[in-house]
């Protein structure tokens, strides 16, 4: 909806993955790229950095653990702030939260911070806050948070919970996805 919203084009590809690369550099320039790091690593092998240079100026990267290794090309091409790692599950209209690459990152580039009007929630098994640096399970809350599952009370009951922290009648989904906050206040992501 984002490029909508700003009276941009929508560009889908329905074509091979072996045709990935191709196919973006005959469509673009774009404005951003929104892709999984899957998707990031194939185009990364089929185009020159001259392409990737012009073919757009910001990358959203979305849908999966985000490796650092695979992303320090393109920071390094588009420059620093000009990836952003997002997480959001289905449940939560899919954008919870983003972190712009501004540097190297061993392991998984962190998940970042909340988008306006969401919440995110690290808690232990008692669904109490736990410590920086701490796993527990990531609960996303705000306006993005469903209402539940369509004919599956039971399911709803077990992942939409009530937000202890949040105003009263506050829901937050229970993602199942282990995390922990960092020190500058960003979450990575660990797995389910």
């Amino acid at each position: 909806w984002a490029p909508l919203v700003a009276g941009q084009r929508v560009w889908l590809f329905d074509g091979e993955l072996t045709e990935l690369g191709s196919a973006l550099v005959e469509a673009g320039p774009f404005s951003f790229l929104k892709l999984t790091p899957g998707h990031l690593e194939v185009i990364g092998g089929q185009l020159s950095d001259d392409e990737i240079r012009a073919l757009t100026s910001r990358i959203v990267v979305a849908g999966e653990a985000l490796p650092g290794a695979l992303v320090e090309r393109w920071r390094g091409l588009l420059g620093d702030g000009r990836v952003w790692n997002e997480y959001g599950p289905t449940e939560a209209t899919v954008g919870t939260c983003v972190f712009p690459v501004e540097t190297s990152h061993e392991g998984v580039v962190p998940i970042g911070r909340p988008l306006p009007n969401m919440t995110m929630r690290i808690l232990d098994a008692r669904q109490e806050p736990v410590p920086v640096g701490v796993v527990g399970e990531l609960y996303v809350g705000g306006a993005g948070v469903a209402r539940g599952y369509v004919g599956d009370p039971a399911r709803t009951a077990q992942r939409f919970v009530p937000d202890p922290f949040g105003e009263p009648g506050a829901r937050m989904y229970r993602s199942g996805d282990l995390a922990r906050w960092r020190s500058d206040g960003a979450v990575e992501f660990l797995g389910r």
